[in-house]
């Protein structure tokens, strides 16, 4: 019994530690500052994330567009395009060889 009564002797004396109160606030502030930075980084994070998404699908949207011009231009290049539109717009017909002149210097 008395290692029992010594041990709570010794708790009973022991000192409690005060903070005083502009530590406490300071430490609160501390805290409360962290947690405004985690959040505001957080926050950045996922609108970044967002606008990364966003350009994407500008990327993917530019590049359907691409694709979509080299095939028109494919076509408009086409030789058998180019007479059909020849005969059409401008008149010209296919070249006679009668017409043609070999040209020598």
């Amino acid at each position: 019994m008395a290692v029992c009564l010594d041990y709570q002797q010794v708790y009973y004396r022991r000192r409690v530690k005060v903070v005083p109160l502009k530590y406490q606030i300071f430490a609160a502030l501390a805290l409360l500052l962290a947690l405004s930075v985690k959040v505001w980084i957080k926050t950045n994070i996922t609108d970044m994330g967002y606008q990364l998404a966003k350009e994407r699908q500008h990327m993917i949207d530019l590049d359907m567009q691409r694709r979509e011009l080299e095939l028109k231009l494919s076509v408009v290049t086409r030789p058998d395009e180019l007479s059909r539109l020849a005969k059409q717009r401008l008149g010209l017909q296919a070249l006679n060889p009668k017409q043609a002149r070999k040209l020598s210097y």
